[in-house]
């Protein structure tokens, strides 16, 4: 129970880090077409490069603050932020022309234009991305809680306490009850997630869509 709390919890932290960074960034991104034509491929880069090739850089740089908890939500948010961020993209490039022109002869602008048009165009695309994104999350965090591996001299003690950790180390250490009961426990906190918050999320998203 307290492993599952554990990772949900670093799941959670990153997933809102990167929610909060990925609107900005995206729409800085998409904002006019001299932006995407230099910024899109420099970012298209950035997501291309495995998350888990610098995290022994990462480990070094918070176990030098013993921050453990920063570095594994650092990870996961990395993981996370790309895939909301391309999805934002797409989804500001779907908004008609009609749209945009009323909103020009209606003098709609800054934070009005973000709230009537902007936000609600995304909508689905946040959700499509986020949904990506924690999912991506699931897979980094079974490596992100195992620490001792990315640690010189590093020892199982040093691993932050979660499904992850869990099921790595008692594959390690050949304790198959604990594997199955991790296993169970993530598969069914992913599917209440995707019951509970999802697809709820995606049913929700459907009415902001342009026809």
């Amino acid at each position: 129970m307290v492993a599952s709390v554990n990772t949900f919890s670093r799941m959670f932290l990153a997933y809102a880090i990167s929610l909060a960074m990925s609107l900005p960034l995206a729409m800085f991104i998409a904002r006019t077409p001299l932006s995407q034509k230099i910024l899109l491929p420099i970012a298209d880069i950035l997501q291309s490069v495995p998350v888990l090739a610098f995290f022994p850089v990462v480990i070094v740089f918070f176990t030098k603050y013993h921050a453990f908890e920063l570095a594994a939500v650092f990870v996961i948010f990395i993981s996370m932020l790309w895939n909301i961020v391309f999805t934002v993209i797409g989804g500001l490039q779907t908004i008609p022309d009609d749209i945009k022109s009323a909103a020009i002869v209606f003098d709609v602008h800054g934070f009005k234009k973000f709230r009537l048009i902007t936000l609600p165009a995304v909508v689905p695309f946040v959700v499509t991305g986020s949904l990506r994104a924690w999912a991506q999350g699931w897979t980094v965090v079974i490596v992100a809680e195992v620490l001792h591996t990315y640690i010189q001299n590093g020892s199982v003690s040093q691993d932050l306490l979660g499904l992850g950790s869990l099921l790595v180390d008692s594959t390690a250490q050949k304790q198959n009850a604990v594997f199955v009961a991790t296993l169970v426990a993530m598969i069914l906190l992913v599917t209440l997630m995707n019951f509970l918050v999802w697809q709820p999320l995606l049913h929700f998203a459907q009415r902001f869509r342009f026809d």
